[in-house]
């Protein structure tokens, strides 16, 4: 006496479709377009975006004008704002469905280790600062090098603050 049983290492959309429940076609749809819509985002930011960030990073709501990412942490989220117009000129220039781009917004998605991090903030507020009082002599992470040259390279106009941030990224 076999039944049919799932395979519990199946995607989510498998297991629906075998239950006889699949998604509604236009959520569906949607879901499909927001995924190739992300991954065309991270081909095409490939070379400017950090890989922590493109990692957690998923295009949430896409018009014409305007494209909202989902960032997994606040750093990313200001990240992605401060570069924001150097973002667009890439996207203008290297993908038709980003033509005519003009806005990107970023939300921080919660997730639930954030949120029992927050509970216990006032604790690791107190030992952050004791670490970073502790590290004030460590050199720059390699996530941090490249973050500084891909701002000389692809935001900084003046050449000598260009030469100086990668001097700064380099040592």
């Amino acid at each position: 006496m076999s039944k049919k049983q799932p395979n519990r290492l199946a995607k989510l959309i498998d297991h629906q479709a075998f239950a006889g429940s699949a998604l509604p076609q236009t959520l569906a749809d949607n879901m499909q377009f927001y995924i190739k819509a992300t991954n065309e985002i991270k081909t095409l930011l490939v070379d400017c975006l950090p890989e922590e960030i493109l990692n957690s990073c998923w295009v949430v709501g896409l018009t014409a004008e305007q494209l909202v990412l989902s960032v997994s942490s606040m750093t990313a989220a200001n990240h992605i704002r401060y570069l924001q117009s150097a973002y667009l000129q890439v996207l203008n220039e290297q993908s038709i469905t980003f033509k005519q781009l003009k806005q990107i917004r970023v939300i921080v998605a919660n997730t639930s280790t954030e949120n029992h991090l927050s509970k216990s903030s006032s604790g690791l507020a107190a030992a952050s600062s004791k670490s970073r009082k502790a590290n004030k002599n460590q050199a720059l992470s390699q996530n941090t090098k490249r973050t500084i040259s891909q701002a000389a390279e692809h935001v900084t106009t003046d050449e000598n603050l260009k030469k100086a941030l990668l001097r700064l990224a380099n040592h």
